[in-house]
């Protein structure tokens, strides 16, 4: 007799034989003790979690001699016939390969027929997002009234692909990933029953390759066993896979907190040289700095981490110097460069590339915690410091070197950087955002102006947003008895906002609060040149301020803000 695979030797034969998807062979197990078994079924979930199993148990309980029965025989000719997958009344399609109108039709023809030996006629479609819409549209009315003899089993990896009149017609059951643990303990009771050596570190890692599928955990074993004759040990699992072991990730993690990019890249060359598979690697950084994330941000979040306790512990050691901010980045960054590394002709070189831009990244800050360490710095009990983020909302982060929340110090040699990107010595006697403000000054004979106009764009505002809004595009300019307003050709559909009669007579209605005389309002469209348009965007920065000036406004009037960052290194950014 030739070999059989693991997978399908040990493929469950009962519901008691199933672990971890409880909640679907009880619900099963009730309809069929009360005879309430529907006509279709829908198991959807991730490959190798017992969808297509499910599906022929539910069958060989439908068909047992005893059934419907929750607990068939599994030795009547219905049991064994389904279990060798020969029985004819049980029939699996693969929708991959049967995806026309043709082949529906030719289902729903056999579907008229009396089951010829069990009870029931069980059609069990696997992959059925593969249908064309033509193919499931032939199978709609078979699908919501078949003959009584007639049950559909659909199994999916992709239920969102599925048309929903199709999901209305049938029960769902959503199936789920194992977990590390009812892995190990399934291959345990395989090596167990197989009589072969497997170390608790081999059987742990193989485990954990199987991402939850079980399916991909036994056929794992399975090749790990043709390629040992005796003792399975952990570094033959890591050699046949082209595994890199959780030390080369603890050590890559201590070069980014160091910003050491040649160690980093060192670790890569060793890979390399070693025949690692790197976008296996790749794969696996995503799940090191999940697993540093959720020791960082909670104690129970930090129980799970399923990795050896030795590596647990140095992952607590590592996740002290890193904050949330920065692993959330890591993580993120690490799933989004997997993707690319996938598709990459040269994953080496991109590997590298990432590599490197982990190691020197900057840490991230978030401005509550700003404003927190602002507080402690000045002692500042004046209840306004908050009043101009709008709420102290956290839209706004700044950026400090990398290398650790507990290694920010100031030195004495740092430089401090200007939102603008520029660098000003420490000393200095004026914060950095007020000097980049101030660089941006109109001429003196243009201050009455912005002061003006600001406060004209303020009355419209509060009085009618949308107006307000088209004003401030505008750049302003008195001529005599005529207040031009200058739009840019790409702010035309503003312009044309303000050209209703009504409107501008409204405008000129204002002016004599803000200007100290009547002015008549026109519109135009003409470039502006870069010194008028200093007047419009400082009206902008006063009217309706990015978070990024907010920030920079509030170091104007909390200089401790201004010295907080060049203490730490840092600058202003745009939140991502």
């Amino acid at each position: 007799m030739s070999y059989q695979v693991l997978a399908r030797r040990w493929r469950p034969q009962t519901f008691d034989d199933i672990v971890g998807q409880e909640h679907v062979t009880a619900t099963l197990a009730n309809a069929l003790a009360k005879g309430r078994v529907a006509h279709a079924y829908l198991f959807t979930g991730p490959r190798g979690c017992g969808k297509t199993t499910m599906a022929r148990l539910l069958a060989k309980a439908l068909n047992c001699d005893e059934g419907p029965t929750a607990t068939p025989c599994g030795v009547c000719p219905s049991c064994k016939g389904i279990a060798e997958g020969n029985m004819l009344d049980v029939l699996e399609i693969d929708a991959a390969s049967h995806t026309g109108v043709d082949n529906i039709r030719e289902l729903r023809e056999n579907a008229q027929y009396q089951p010829s030996a069990g009870k029931k006629r069980i059609f069990i479609i696997d992959e059925v997002h593969m249908l064309s819409k033509g193919a499931f549209n032939a199978l709609l009315k078979t699908l919501e009234e078949p003959p009584e003899h007639v049950h559909f089993i659909f199994a999916t990896t992709e239920p969102a692909r599925i048309p929903r009149t199709i999901l209305s017609r049938c029960q769902r059951f959503d199936f789920r990933l194992f977990t590390l643990k009812e892995i190990r303990q399934r291959l345990e009771l395989i090596v167990k029953d197989e009589k072969r050596e497997v170390s608790e570190d081999a059987l742990e890692l193989l485990a954990a390759m199987a991402e939850g599928s079980m399916r991909d955990a036994l056929s794992l074993l399975d090749q790990a066993f043709s390629s040992v004759d005796g003792k399975l040990e952990k570094d033959a699992v890591m050699g046949l896979f082209g595994l890199a072991g959780p030390d080369t990730y603890l050590a890559l993690n201590d070069a980014i907190l160091a910003r050491d990019s040649r160690a980093a890249l060192d670790l890569v060359d060793e890979l390399n040289q070693s025949g690692f598979d790197l976008v296996d690697f790749a794969r696996g950084l995503v799940g090191n700095f999940r697993d540093l994330l959720l020791i960082c941000l909670d104690e129970e979040l930090a129980t799970r981490v399923e990795k050896p306790e030795a590596v647990k512990q140095r992952l607590h050691e590592q996740a002290r110097e890193f904050s949330p901010q920065d692993l959330l980045y890591l993580t993120q960054r690490a799933a989004e460069n997997y993707s690319r590394l996938e598709r990459a002709p040269q994953p080496r070189w991109l590997l590298e590339a990432q590599i490197v831009e982990y190691t020197r990244m900057e840490s991230q800050v978030l401005l509550s915690e700003i404003l927190g360490r602002l507080q402690e710095l000045q002692g500042d009990d004046q209840g306004g410091t908050s009043s101009g983020l709008e709420g102290g909302k956290p839209s706004v982060g700044a950026s400090t070197p990398r290398g650790g929340k507990a290694r920010a110090k100031r030195a004495s040699s740092q430089t401090s950087s200007t939102p603008d990107g520029d660098s000003a010595k420490k000393g200095s006697s004026r914060p950095a955002a007020r000097m980049a403000d101030e660089a941006e000054l109109p001429a003196p004979g243009e201050i009455d102006m912005t002061a003006a106009f600001t406060s004209l764009a303020s009355r419209v505002c509060s009085d009618n947003m949308g107006l307000g809004t088209c004003l401030l595009n505008a750049v302003p300019l008195v001529e005599g008895d005529r207040l031009l307003l200058k739009f840019a050709p790409e702010h035309e559909f503003h312009r044309g906002q303000l050209k209703d009669k009504k409107t501008l007579l409204w405008l000129s209605s204002l002016t004599p609060e803000c200007f100290g005389r009547r002015l008549q309002i026109v519109t135009v469209s003409s470039p502006p040149d870069s010194q008028e348009d200093l007047v419009r965007s400082r009206v902008q920065r006063e009217i309706a301020p990015t978070a990024k000036q907010r920030i920079e406004k509030l170091s104007q009037k909390h200089p401790g803000l201004n010295h907080l960052l060049t203490s730490l290194g840092g600058r202003v950014t745009d939140e991502s």
